[in-house]
């Protein structure tokens, strides 16, 4: 486009040069052509320094409206900005469907320059998500983390340094908006109830526009109520020093739930487990101190236990688990015994106390 701007202005001043060429022998002819360029150029400053930006201006702070939100156009248009980027949506075909490969080089080129991705979409636990499962008719929860798990393998693409640019979180607010933003514009659409928003009319605005302005506080605010996709996806647990009773190294693990119970998938469980058959290991869940939990390796003639586990675990995170750990709560006067147990002169006391607490574990 811009080349052939260039090849249309190149001819034009062929011509207008051929034209003052071939008129330079009439009479005044340099008093004419001065006496007509003048107010040429006076007009033409006028119109790029006052009538072309107002116009530019209403151009932009117009509303455009587009039949359905293009997933392709916008991948350009991240691809070729510095700025920031936002999707606000339930979930997004933009992530997980024909379009995921090309955003996410579209992603990632806007990484390298300095942009910041942010993506919020809807907590797949939460009421909200069931009931626009409902509205839809779709299984909204395994689509939100289909995108969630896509939007991880692109993090693990990313240098480690650029990671923190690409932030994604899941609210548990009643859908209202979905938002696709790319620099100073961006595409908005109210949800229908029958169909994806994708597929419904768009409105694009420009960010200062009251209509951008309203958008862009509503994504503030639900970013600022929103959690972590860590929260969403594992579980931060640390091991329990039986003798000190101070906490280990954190680990951010894969869990899925089960009628309440937490159950974590994770070899280090496991070998931590096979070391000490001998006392109970116990850890802590999500920084708390205030109870500690046990751990207990599923055995495998909990067949039917094993088998809603694995399915969870694979609808969950898009991979298969063949061992699971049951988190059990766990007293804190049993722990207390256990510590005294290995205490320096408290060997009799353990003693004594050691069939009390085995016996009421068997019960």
């Amino acid at each position: 486009m811009r080349r052939g701007v260039l090849l249309l202005c190149a001819v034009i001043g062929v011509v207008a040069g051929m034209c003052i060429w071939f008129a330079r022998g009439l009479p005044d002819f340099r008093e004419n052509l001065l006496l007509n360029l003048a107010p040429e150029m006076l007009t033409t400053m006028v119109t790029l320094l006052v009538i072309q930006p107002v116009l530019t201006r209403l151009e932009e702070e117009r509303v455009r409206e587009h039949l359905r939100l293009d997933y392709p156009s916008f991948c350009d248009k991240v691809a070729q900005t510095g700025d920031i980027v936002c999707v606000l949506d339930t979930f997004s075909y933009l992530l997980s469907g024909a379009s995921a490969m090309r955003f996410a080089e579209a992603a990632r080129t806007a990484i390298r320059r300095g942009a910041t991705v942010r993506v919020m979409l809807l907590d797949p636990d939460s009421m909200a998500a069931r009931q626009r499962s409902h509205e839809l008719s779709a299984d909204v929860r395994r689509e939100v983390m289909r995108n969630l798990r896509e939007l991880r393998r692109l993090e693990a693409q990313l240098p480690e340094e650029q990671r923190d640019r690409l932030q994604v979180r899941v609210y548990a607010a009643a859908p209202s908006i979905q938002l696709y933003r790319c620099g100073e514009r961006m595409m908005v659409s109210f949800y229908p109830v029958d169909r994806l928003s994708g597929e419904g009319q768009q409105l694009e605005v420009r960010i200062t526009t009251p209509l951008g302005s309203f958008v862009s506080e509503r994504f503030a605010e639900l970013w600022s109520r929103s959690r972590s996709v860590n929260e969403v996806l594992t579980r931060h647990v640390q091991f329990v020093d039986p003798d000190t009773g101070e906490s280990g190294s954190p680990m951010w693990l894969e869990y899925v739930d089960d009628d309440g119970v937490l159950y974590l998938s994770d070899q280090r469980l496991v070998v931590e487990l096979a070391r000490h058959r001998d006392r109970p290991v116990t850890v802590r869940v999500d920084g708390g101190t205030e109870q500690d939990h046990e751990l207990e390796l599923i055995d495998t003639e909990e067949v039917a236990l094993l088998g809603r586990l694995r399915a969870a675990f694979t609808e969950k995170y898009g991979v298969d688990a063949e061992v699971f750990v049951r988190i059990k709560g766990l007293p804190r006067a049993m722990i207390e015994v256990t510590s005294a147990e290995r205490a320096p002169g408290g060997r009799g006391t353990a003693e004594s106390q050691r069939g009390s607490v085995r016996g009421s574990a068997e019960r």
